[in-house]
């Protein structure tokens, strides 16, 4: 980390009413604001650029900055990388999962060095201050199977899976998931596939547990007179039950 640079007498009036009323993420307009109404300074957006070359303001979003309090000598922001993301997001709709939740669920011990977030507003990759975050946008619809027991909300073991299989690259492949995938309820893993709506999905899910329900609903829809293929798994499985190659 950098050392601590002084502040000016205007930078540090500002940081002390930031601080003073608890401002961990602030909108641009409300900080020129504040310095207007508090005199501060007759130069407010120099006085914002400054605050961002000393990194007691970083840049989070368009028009969005955090705050970094006096007391912060290394700078660092006063949340952790969950707090951190849903100032990004400014909403409850959202989950955490992939890796993140693959490892809450014990199907690996590896510690993922990025936030994975399922929302409906954002998909990029971000790095904000030392966090990094990967963040993938769906539908309000898509957004089921999510554990509530917890003070930010995960995928459950079952929607975990989904996920999984649906993005195995972030968790080294198939090859790598299929062996860690115990102790799940297979009639869950069932009804969320078919939610889910999604062939290959359906068909991966339907070789894994052997489900009557999924057979007879791609049956129907005639999703089983034809091959799905899925690439790059190691696994060299062509199952003619289920009409899906993993290759």
């Amino acid at each position: 980390m950098e050392k601590t640079h002084g502040l000016t007498p205007n930078q540090e009036k500002l940081l002390s009413i930031l601080e003073y009323k608890s401002y961990k993420i602030i909108l641009r307009k409300d900080l020129l604001n504040l310095i207007s109404k508090y005199k501060i300074s007759e130069n407010p957006k120099y006085l914002i650029k400054s605050m961002l070359l000393k990194k007691r303001l970083v840049h989070i979003k368009r028009e969005h900055y955090i705050v970094i309090p006096m007391s912060s000598l290394n700078k660092e922001v006063g949340v952790n990388e969950l707090e951190l993301n849903e100032l990004f997001l400014e909403s409850n709709d959202y989950y955490i999962g992939l890796y993140n939740a693959f490892n809450l669920h014990g199907f690996t011990e590896q510690i993922p060095n990025k936030l994975f977030v399922f929302n409906i507003k954002y998909s990029t990759d971000r790095n904000i201050l030392h966090y990094k975050f990967k963040y993938f946008k769906v539908r309000k619809d898509k957004l089921f199977g999510i554990l509530k027991k917890y003070k930010y909300p995960y995928s459950d073991k079952e929607r975990t899976i989904i996920d999984a299989l649906d993005y195995p690259e972030y968790l080294g492949g198939l090859s790598k998931i299929l062996p860690e995938l115990k102790g799940y309820n297979k009639e869950k893993l069932v009804d969320y596939a078919i939610k889910y709506n999604n062939i290959k999905i359906m068909k991966i899910v339907g070789y894994l547990t052997d489900s009557s329900k999924i057979y007879r609903m791609l049956k129907n829809k005639g999703k089983l007179d034809y091959y799905t293929t899925v690439k790059k798994t190691n696994l060299n499985i062509i199952d003619k039950k289920w009409k899906i190659r993993m290759l």
